[in-house]
């Protein structure tokens, strides 16, 4: 960049109070009541039989299906009454051009391409957010996204750092294929915890192989996990704040004994190959605490249960996990389903009815509870329909509110505004990818700019080349070690790094896209488009997906008037839009 340093902070600042000062670039929109439930499953009532459980084991209950029949506007009015006692205005509504920014964040990872935006925009239709929701919920690139954030909810607490063992890739792949089947997510879960079989294949085994297998960790995370329940601080000792007992953390890390990570062949290939195996009779045991040398026999039991009694001797270990995802999944389990709720809710709304998401618990109060209670019930009682859950959130108004800083009235009371909330590292990658497209990384970047149809979308014509959806690169390992955090992390907490900072400063892959050359989209934009104006549109809806507010209009003209030189200027402003805040953050 031939701009120095200070020209560009002095940019990003004038920018910055232009949008403090403009606001938003478009009018709020119409109010639009979307439809909340989808579609209605065609029978109204059905039964799913479990594994069949070996003889002598506690009999579980069935699984029974009903449709759930809770709707948006429920979800809103049960909210409103949950805020009515704060006596503070809530939010109002997004416009359309922030919607669609968040919607496609917040399903498919990514933000929408320019033609996306404008044809969002374009649609007169009154139910074009609902149409939008359930189209991008039909995408390859949803289950993409979400499988990518329960490898993070896993690898962020892994035991087991050799990679070769856990195949991490393998388990996106599988989990991506069962969100996009929409298979049920206590059946997803059972898999995870009870999977065994080739660690390189496409399976649920890297929950168990992150832990190397090992019982007292197995029990730690699938609570922590599936649950949403830290019962792993009672492992040495009874809780020091929760009523949990060592006897208990032990009792349920009993389900657990028996398997092992095994290598499989001679191992003098290339790539080493490993087998999650669970077999034998196990015999769980704890130390004694007042003799650490001796060892107590303990019998598994589920520490949520209130009539669970110790399971008989004997079992065989894969009986015994099977017998505990019986337990974890069940519909009588509520723990199960408000956990799963309770995160996908933190992520739509930056903030959620238990926070962290992976402590909560008979002993912790959540916010809105009536309001967690009802959508976890409904969503158990229809049989873990994932797409179901995300339809009806994302319809409510609650979700569909602007977003606020915590330091205004509305944005400290929960839910009365959307949270400000950090891109994660795949997240800021991608966005990084469709602003530069081909030239950040060599085209081998995520990003997705492709023709789409129907209502939500139009085709536009533009010089900017579209890049292809592709497989992350090597810019995956960089960004993961680089930006990424536990997706458990409490938003507040998540804070940038000055190696951060420094790399979307002055790191020579970006700035090698920022130039404008032929083979950059900021280049290519400069050479079809010589009016200014015009220019600016261009990079905004590719940068942030929005078009620049007359405030910033007449900051950045003005900028361009006074360094003379076009090509820099331009430059200087992209710059200083990556380096901005909104570019990392979802709004």
């Amino acid at each position: 960049m031939a701009r120095v340093l200070n020209w560009r902070w002095s940019l990003v600042a004038a920018v910055t109070v232009a949008i403090a000062l403009g606001g938003s670039a478009q009018a709020a929109p119409e109010k639009v009541r979307a439809k909340a439930d989808g579609k209605k499953p065609e029978a109204a009532k059905a039964e799913t039989k479990p594994k069949a459980a070996a003889p002598n084991l506690p009999p579980r209950p069935k699984k029974t299906i009903t449709p759930p029949s809770l709707t948006a506007a429920e979800i809103d009015s049960l909210m409103d009454k949950y805020l009515a006692s704060s006596k503070v205005p809530v939010a109002s509504p997004t416009t359309d051009v922030e919607f669609v920014r968040r919607a496609h964040l917040d399903l498919t990872g990514r933000p929408p391409a320019p033609e996306q935006v404008v044809g969002f925009m374009r649609t007169k239709l009154p139910d074009k957010r609902a149409k939008l929701i359930e189209y991008l919920l039909n995408q390859p690139e949803y289950a993409e996204n979400w499988a990518h954030y329960w490898r993070d909810v896993i690898q962020f607490h892994a035991t087991n750092q050799n990679g070769n063992q856990v195949q991490y890739g393998e388990f996106e792949k599988w989990l991506a294929k069962q969100l996009e089947k929409n298979r049920p997510w206590d059946e997803v879960a059972r898999e995870m915890i009870t999977a065994t079989g080739m660690t390189n294949e496409e399976n649920g085994t890297a929950l168990q192989v992150a832990h190397e297998a090992q019982a007292p960790e197995l029990a730690g995370e699938i609570s922590r996990v599936f649950m949403g329940i830290q019962i792993q601080c009672a492992q040495c000792h009874d809780h020091p704040t929760d009523s949990w007992k060592r006897e208990q953390f032990h009792e349920f890390a009993a389900f657990f004994a028996g398997a092992r990570v095994r290598q499989v062949g001679d191992g003098k290939g290339a790539q080493r190959e490993f087998e999650l195996v669970a077999q034998g009779r196990p015999q769980y045991k704890m130390p004694d605490k007042a003799d650490p040398t001796k060892q107590i026999p303990v019998a598994p039991r589920f520490f949520l249960a209130s009539d669970s009694k110790p399971l008989p001797a004997g079992l065989t270990a894969e009986e015994r996990r099977h017998v505990a995802a019986d337990y974890i999944t069940s519909q009588d389990n509520p723990w199960f389903a408000k956990a799963f709720v309770n995160r996908v809710w933190y992520v739509l709304m930056g903030d959620g009815f238990n926070s962290p998401v992976d402590d909560m618990g008979p002993e912790r109060e959540a916010k809105a509870p009536e309001v967690l209670d009802v959508i976890a019930s409904q969503w158990a009682k229809g049989g873990y329909d994932i797409k179901w859950l995300f339809r009806t959130i994302m319809n409510t108004q609650t979700y569909q509110r602007e977003i606020r800083s915590t330091y205004s009235a509305s944005g400290k009371v929960p839910f009365a505004a959307v949270a400000p909330a950090r891109l994660r590292a795949d997240q800021i990658l991608d966005s990084l990818s469709e602003a530069h497209g081909p030239a950040f990384g060599g085209g081998g970047g995520p990003a997705a700019a492709t023709k789409k149809k129907g209502a939500v979308a139009a085709d536009r014509k533009s010089a900017v080349p579209k890049t292809k959806g592709a497989q992350r690169n090597g810019n995956r390992g960089l960004f993961d070690n680089l930006f990424g955090i536990d997706p458990s992390t409490p938003y507040d907490d998540v804070l940038g790094t000055i190696p951060q900072a420094l790399y979307l400063m002055n790191g020579a892959q970006i700035n090698s896209a920022m130039k404008a050359n032929p083979n950059t989209v900021l280049g290519q934009i400069l050479m079809s488009t010589p009016d200014n104006r015009r220019a600016l549109d261009m990079l905004y809806l590719r940068v942030l997906a929005r078009d620049p507010t007359q405030k910033e209009l007449k900051v950045l003209t003005g900028y361009i008037q006074k360094v003379g030189s076009r090509t820099e200027a331009f430059e200087d402003i992209l710059w200083s839009l990556i380096n901005s805040t909104e570019f990392i953050t979802r709004r």
